[in-house]
């Protein structure tokens, strides 16, 4: 597989890596008048107590494993592999420890964040990530499910957009924006408070065109008290890119801060000295 290509695949798959580390945990959501406009604090605040709590989100979910079947849509091409994702949540989600491996038939990626530096490697082999690709895996994670839900905590705002109605779904519609300044939009269920569909636009490089991403949840499933989006659909630009489906949800296992540096080996002392978060 060449370069090229590998970066390709790397940052379709990046793309949604984010929504599989969220969750929500049950809960009845707050019934809201039907003739009222809420603001954006208040829907998010909603949706907060449908996922469980603050607290849920940091103690429960302080860190985990989840795996996942993948499609990657190219034409009318289709590749089919395996994602794995492990985290360790911080106060902040631009501090949270991740990484990510991407199992292909014919190559196993993986990406991650240490707390310091976002790494890569190739079948083993460590590279240097492309600016694309580390700007994929950056927005990959800031415009995420669970962003809306630590949305205080990262000190992010919150815009009212308005409401929409599909058929007789109705959703209220939200934009985070953080202080990284790239906006997330969110759709959410009147009636359930579930984050139905999110939104944004990122650039590969600063001089490229702009791509707009779709991210579509369904078959919500209790694991370990927690509500999981097991089925997620990715578009870009408004064709279907990327199909997953969890098989394997872990949260509160063993993880150790050393395995997410490259290798698991200790930073070097230039690395530590540098500013943390992506």
């Amino acid at each position: 597989m060449s370069l090229t290509r590998l970066s390709s695949t790397c940052r379709q798959a990046v793309a949604v890596f984010a929504l599989l580390t969220a969750v929500c945990f049950i809960h009845p959501p707050t019934s809201q008048a039907k003739d009222k406009v809420p603001t954006a604090e208040e829907v998010a605040e909603r949706v907060i107590l449908a996922y469980g709590s603050r607290g849920a989100i940091y103690g429960t979910q302080h860190n985990g494993i989840i795996k996942s079947n993948l499609k990657l849509f190219s034409g009318e091409t289709a590749r089919e592999g395996r994602t794995t994702v492990k985290f360790i949540r911080k106060k902040k989600y631009p501090e949270d420890l991740v990484i990510l491996e991407l199992e292909l038939p014919d190559t196993k990626y993986v990406l991650g964040f240490d707390g310091q530096k976002i790494w890569a490697q190739h079948n083993g082999e460590t590279l240097e990530p492309d600016e694309a690709t580390t700007r994929a895996f950056r927005s990959s994670h800031f415009h995420s499910y669970e962003s809306l839900l630590r949305f205080k905590e990262s000190e992010a705002k919150l815009e009212y957009v308005g409401n929409d109605k599909i058929g007789t779904l109705e959703m209220d519609i939200i934009d985070l924006v953080p202080a990284e300044g790239e906006r997330t939009r969110y759709f959410i269920s009147r009636k359930t408070s579930r984050i139905l569909y999110l939104e944004y636009e990122t650039r590969a490089r600063p001089d490229a065109a702009p791509v707009k991403y779709r991210f579509a949840f369904s078959d919500f499933r209790a694991i370990q008290s927690c509500l999981v989006p097991y089925q997620i659909q990715v578009f870009e630009n408004g064709k279907k890119i990327e199909e997953r489906k969890l098989i394997e949800v872990a949260y509160n296992v063993q993880l150790e801060e050393s395995a997410f540096k490259v290798g698991g080996a200790p930073a070097k002392a230039a690395e530590a000295a540098q500013k943390p978060g992506f």
